[in-house]
């Protein structure tokens, strides 16, 4: 058995090369130029259009003498769609980044007056609290912390505890 195209396929050629140049004119005049990728897309998108009409309506509905305006007005109008699905995606992207921008943005301005707030917090400490939870900050464990500062673990714990406490109440941690 060998391989045998059928008569609509031979006819879809024949539209095809008889249109080409309707299609592409109106994909130039209509399609945003900023899609001028996409040509292809489209043009096969306007193909399927005209395929899938035939396949319905049947060859016998399509007029040959209008071929080529039939297909430059289903150019027209796919490209008018493509620019508007695209220009519809893009706008909800710039949508979407503006708001991850003004989100970052939000709260890198929170995390940085909670900075400020805490910093301000930890200087209003007595200093013996202060010290203790500022070598915890920096990493010191609570051996290394009663070394530093020549008092015992239990104290180190102690105004930990209560450094901690203080800062929890006001700045309702």
């Amino acid at each position: 058995m060998f391989d045998t195209k059928n008569s609509l396929d031979i006819e879809f050629e024949k539209i095809v090369s008889a249109t080409k140049w309707a299609v592409l004119t109106a994909i130039q005049k209509y399609l945003n130029h900023q899609f001028i990728d996409s040509i292809d897309d489209v043009a096969q998108e306007v193909y399927l259009r005209m395929y899938k009409y035939i396949i319905k309506n049947g060859l016998d509905k399509v007029r040959i003498d209008s071929l080529g305006n039939w297909a430059y007005t289903i150019s027209k109008n796919e490209s008018l769609r493509f620019n508007t699905k695209k220009n519809l995606q893009n706008f909800h992207e710039v949508e979407l980044i503006e708001k991850n921008s003004q989100q970052a943005s939000n709260q890198f301005e929170t995390n940085l007056i909670d900075r400020i707030e805490y910093e301000q917090l930890l200087e209003s400490l007595p200093k013996q609290f202060k010290d203790v939870i500022l070598l915890k900050m920096e990493g010191l464990s609570g051996k290394e912390i009663s070394e530093e500062l020549n008092i015992a673990n239990g104290t180190v714990k102690s105004r930990l505890s209560r450094a901690r406490n203080i800062l929890n109440e006001k700045f309702k941690i």
